[in-house]
């Protein structure tokens, strides 16, 4: 296999990782754009309520929920960075043949527990998500 090819198989594998945080970012950011939504909707009912408490603590829920859909961004953006850097250090390395594979896998691993840890973070907010829903139909 020529090196150029070696370089397309490379490039390949990385763009459907990249696609798929890509779609992750998608979705994050949907519930981000929800909750921040959903936010603003429970202060402008706290403010003209009878309901105060059970507003209150469904603001609260979705605050939590804010932080949490953050985190879990964040950690994908460090997860992109950690993988845009395996890729060009790949690259670069298929050229120039001085940078260490333990560093490139080293990103990797890194890639990899940026992108769990972001599941994670998404996984409590959708347990926090149905704790809101428990609230607001005066389960909880």
């Amino acid at each position: 296999m020529s090196k150029l090819d070696s370089i397309v198989h490379l490039i390949t594998g990385s763009l459907v990782l990249f696609s798929s945080i890509g779609l992750f970012a998608l979705t994050l950011n949907a519930r981000y754009t929800h909750a921040i939504g959903r936010v603003r909707e429970f202060y402008d009912d706290l403010q003209n309520s009878h309901e105060a408490n059970k507003l209150a603590k469904e603001l609260n829920m979705m605050l939590y929920r804010c932080h949490l859909l953050k985190w879990s961004f964040g950690l994908l953006l460090c997860s992109a960075i950690s993988s845009g850097v395996f890729l060009l250090g790949s690259i670069f390395s298929s050229f120039v043949g001085n940078i260490s594979e333990e560093v490139l896998i080293l990103f990797v691993v890194f890639s990899v527990l940026f992108i769990f840890s972001s599941m994670i973070f998404l996984f409590v907010d959708v347990l926090a998500s149905l704790k809101a829903t428990l609230i607001h139909i005066e389960r909880l």
